[in-house]
């Protein structure tokens, strides 16, 4: 197994954020502290939060937001002991998943509305592109946009967006470190320190180390993670952030377990096996990333009227894998055909270690983003407007290997032994040859301009109107590495138009309504080329125009009780010019159209100054409105009739608190094609917890599915065979110190 280097730009970052305290400490001149309002840094109710800047780029109230946004706080996921993207998302209702956290072909795929976003995912508000899972060490708080939301996100985003907000330096001093233990061997270690270098300067880096087993036996998850970040005072009107994210695993690979479906038999169950039975190879399939993000952000104010913000970022990610996908054998254990009458102690299930899952991947990211903001008056009305600007370009380098377990035969034999369905063996040993088969490439150019203004009519009549303009360049070809020969060479460029429309009514300080249009687009050949959300430019596709996606949403917000947030919105998502094969001529054609309608619900904040709630539900009803045949009037995949959370901790006194909650959906189908049966089973998974809060330190036992359920999360790539199964019953202990 080749073993990843740690490249010298990550070590040259590192080595200079070390030495930047030192050289911050020595120069202290006098200087007029600014006024920096710092994100996060404001007490909230419980956990509920009140603004963000992730929808409009600029710091607004949710109220004032014509937009349904679940943001999950720092606080949450504490409470929760969360340390994956994945945990995170656990928490918001309309999401399910197309592959489990640690999984390989399309890491960390999540389906949002009904429709995947395993591209739209962003860090601070520029697109996060790489294939990597996603750790929650230097991460403060998730969001999450639903609807399409390219005025400010740009292509993609058919059912919202996946924000996540960074832990930068500020100027509040923070010295804590984190220590947890729990099932599977788990073992983590985190730390924190933020040092206040001056009035408006100062360094904070984030650490994180762990070396655990994972409840899919037997593999493991190792992994190290360092988020160094300095802030600038440069004057009482500029600051500079530089901040770099690194992060380096050795991941679960899964391609979930194997459902009771052959061709010859169609779908025809569950089977009754362990979450834990791995259909895997332990001592070949292997999944390695290595993450590098370096961010450069300037804030300058001119007058309270006037802003500029130019973020500028590169991003190097690296991935090396290979993994085995398992299906049920289409004869048992004697050689007979396989019936839906078979004994389940008969049946067989070929695990193949392939070439399709052999890739290595060396991929970058280079973007800026200059956004002016200003503040003005025109009469009566009042009115804060964006301008923005970004430039980017996205580099795909993926290379593809050839497996062979019997070079003696002509052509490529894949590498794959039975195993019994009860019981796999995932010690089996495997021989074959790795050779370099292709270079696969591609870039992808993005020039963007948007406008936004949100306009104050009165002090009960609010709207929010924008428009982007977005030229996207992408090209490709393929490199055979054994004979250089350079085919599948296709470019294409798109210029599309999306916006946002919003009417906003608060009628009083406890109320706020509104109304809502907004677009988006899927282009021929967009990077992200995992998880149904991007495509690879190819002969079918180059002359295709992209894919338009549209949003229709009424929502409210409730300020009840007097810390208790209540939210709501019915919606309708429609991707109303889907790619679909035209069943006459075979060819690709954009006249699929795939909708959802739903209403959701969040309640979240304190309802007592010691008990604290989140939850959320959401009901969703999805039809393939106009598709191919075996599928028209079907429910899409990935849509859950319904799905929710609850979360809550009540305060007991004297330090005590404990808390808890459940999470399940019900009626998410594994396929278009709804074979008969194939509904993920509905799920109801309880939790808790127990804490001791003190000043200086706390101590939570976490237990997570808490009646040991087994439950499955999602499927994999449209295909009825396989299964994602859920994590049994698990427990973790933490501790977090923080110094004087």
């Amino acid at each position: 197994m080749q073993q990843f280097q740690h490249r010298p730009m990550a070590a040259a970052i590192l080595m200079m954020f070390s030495a930047a305290p030192a050289a911050l400490a020595q120069s202290k001149p006098e200087q007029t502290l600014p006024e920096v309002k710092v994100q996060g840094a404001q007490e909230q109710p419980g956990f509920r939060t009140e603004t963000t800047r992730g929808a409009t780029r600029t710091e607004t109230p949710l109220r004032d937001i014509p937009q349904f946004i679940n943001s999950v706080p720092q606080e949450l996921i504490r409470s929760q002991g969360a340390t994956s993207l994945q945990d995170a998302l656990r928490n918001v209702p309309g999401i399910s998943y197309a592959a489990a956290e640690g999984g390989t072909q399309a890491n960390q795929v999540f389906y949002l509305r009904g429709f995947p976003a395993g591209g739209d995912l962003f860090i601070d508000g520029l697109r996060d592109l790489g294939e990597y899972n996603r750790d929650l060490f230097a991460i403060d708080s998730v969001e999450v946009l639903k609807g399409p939301s390219s005025l400010t996100f740009g292509r993609g985003s058919t059912g919202g967006v996946i924000n996540q907000t960074s832990k930068v330096a500020d100027l509040f001093t923070r010295k804590e470190i984190g220590l947890s233990f729990g099932s599977f061997d788990q073992k983590r270690l985190t730390a924190d320190l933020n040092l206040k270098m001056h009035d408006s300067s100062a360094f904070r880096i984030v650490a994180m180390g762990e070396k655990s087993g994972s409840y899919r036996h037997p593999n493991d998850v190792d992994k190290i993670g360092l988020a160094p970040s300095l802030l600038f005072g440069i004057s009482d009107r500029t600051k500079v952030t530089l901040s770099h994210m690194y992060l380096k695993t050795k991941d679960v690979t899964d391609y979930g377990q194997p459902t009771l479906f052959t061709a010859g038999t169609g779908f025809f169950g569950f089977a009754p096996i362990s979450p834990k039975a791995y259909y895997g190879y332990a001592n070949h399939d292997f999944a390695e990333h290595e993450t590098n993000i370096t961010t450069l952000k300037f804030d300058h104010t001119f007058s309270d009227k006037v802003s500029l913000r130019n973020i500028t970022r590169f991003a190097n990610y690296q991935r090396e894998m290979e993994a085995t996908i398992a299906t049920l054998r289409a004869t048992d254990a004697n050689g007979a055909a396989v019936t839906r009458n078979t004994p389940l102690s008969l049946l067989m299930v070929t695990r193949n270690h392939d070439s399709g899952r052999t890739r290595n991947n060396d991929d970058d990211t280079l973007v800026n983003q200059t956004e002016l903001t200003w503040k003005l008056s025109t009469g009566s009305m009042n009115h804060t407007i964006l301008t923005g600007l970004e430039l980017g370009r996205e580099k795909l380098n993926r290379s593809t290997f050839i497996l062979d377990g019997d070079p003696n035969l002509a052509g490529a034999q894949a590498p794959n032994v039975a195993t019994p369905l009860l019981a796999p063996d995932p010690n089996t040993l495997l021989s074959y040859t790795k050779t370099p088969n292709t270079n696969v490439r591609a870039n992808g150019d993005t020039v963007a301009l948007y406008v936004q203004d949100q306009m104050e009519f009165s002090k009960q009549w609010k709207a929010l109107l924008g428009l982007r303009w977005e030229h996207f360049k992408v090209d490709t070809n393929t490199t055979s590495l054994s004979t250089g020969a350079l085919t599948n060479v296709f470019a294409r460029t798109d210029k599309m138009l999306s916006g946002r429309a919003g009417l906003i009514w608060q009628p009083t300080n406890q109320q706020s309504y509104y109304i809502s249009y907004g677009n988006s687009y899927n282009p021929s050949g967009e990077l992200g080329v995992y998880g149904g959300t991007g495509t690879n430019l190819s002969a079918v596709n180059q002359n295709l125009d992209p894919e338009k996606n549209r949003n229709y949403e009424v929502g409210t917000q409730w300020d009840i009780l007097r810390g208790l947030q209540l939210r709501s919105a019915l919606f309708r998502n429609e991707k109303e010019n889907a790619r679909m094969n035209d069943p006459v001529s075979g060819l690709t054609v954009l006249e699929g159209v795939r909708r959802v309608d739903g209403i959701e619900f969040e309640l979240a904040g304190s309802i007592t100054p010691k008990w604290d709630i989140y939850s959320g539900v959401a009901f969703m009803d999805g039809e393939i409105v106009k598709g191919p045949a075996n599928v028209q009037g079907n429910t899409p995949l990935g849509v859950a009739k319904v799905a929710g959370n609850i979360w809550t901790v009540y305060r007991l006194g004297g330090g005590w608190e404990i808390g808890g909650g459940v999470r399940g959906q019900k009626g998410t189908w594994l396929t278009d094609a709804n074979q008969p049966g194939s509904q993920i089973p509905s799920y109801v998974v309880a939790d808790a917890m127990i804490g001791y809060v003190h000043k200086n330190y706390e101590i939570r036992l976490n237990v997570y599915n808490l009646t040991d359920k087994t439950y499955y999360t999602g499927g994999y790539n449209n295909n009825p065979n396989r299964v994602l199964p859920g994590m049994p019953r698990a427990a973790m202990i933490s501790l977090n110190y923080k110094f004087n």
